[in-house]
């Protein structure tokens, strides 16, 4: 399978699967002790941004948040990752991805996955523009991220913003 197909194939199944999950989630007759309390995600998230050693104690606590997203405004979801990643925290999202977080475009653009977001770019160009969460967009995780060589990059195609002020609301 070449490399195009493999990455639409993929980007594909992660929709499925991240609708899928929602709906399976949102069924009628769901005990609420199945599913966690939105206090603790966000509990979560926001040790994430500044804690590695309070991520680690909530993590090793709840080993299942690890995936769960947050939603601070409408249509705003952000994980754990996400916001060590806008938060330039090297450390805290290399220990979620050490424990298997999954990892989105902004993400790969923080930790250094240049030529795959290049490519994710070249296939699909709407990317470039896309609002991570609070609208952080894939020039600022370049740029916390010491990306420099990617930054100029997404500048030559056109991004300048580094927050899209406005997106959710």
């Amino acid at each position: 399978m070449n490399r195009k197909a493999f990455i639409k194939q993929n980007l594909l199944l992660g929709g499925a699967i991240t609708l899928g999950s929602g709906t399976i989630l949102a069924g009628a007759g769901k005990d609420p002790e199945d599913i966690f309390d939105q206090e603790l995600i966000l509990e979560f998230v926001f040790a994430a941004h500044k804690s590695l050693e309070e991520t680690k104690k909530i993590l090793d606590k709840y080993p299942l948040l690890l995936n769960c997203t947050s939603q601070f405004k409408k249509g705003d979801f952000e994980t754990a990752v996400g916001g060590a990643s806008h938060m330039g925290r090297k450390d805290i999202a290399d220990f979620l991805v050490s424990r298997g977080a999954r990892l989105d475009i902004f993400n790969y653009a923080f930790l250094g996955y240049d030529d795959f977001v290049k490519q994710l770019i070249t296939d699909y160009p709407n990317f470039l523009n896309a609002p991570g969460p609070h609208g952080f967009t894939l020039l600022h995780h370049a740029q916390v991220g010491g990306r420099t060589s990617l930054a100029e990059w997404l500048q030559s195609k056109g991004l300048t913003e580094k927050m899209f002020q406005g997106v959710f609301g």
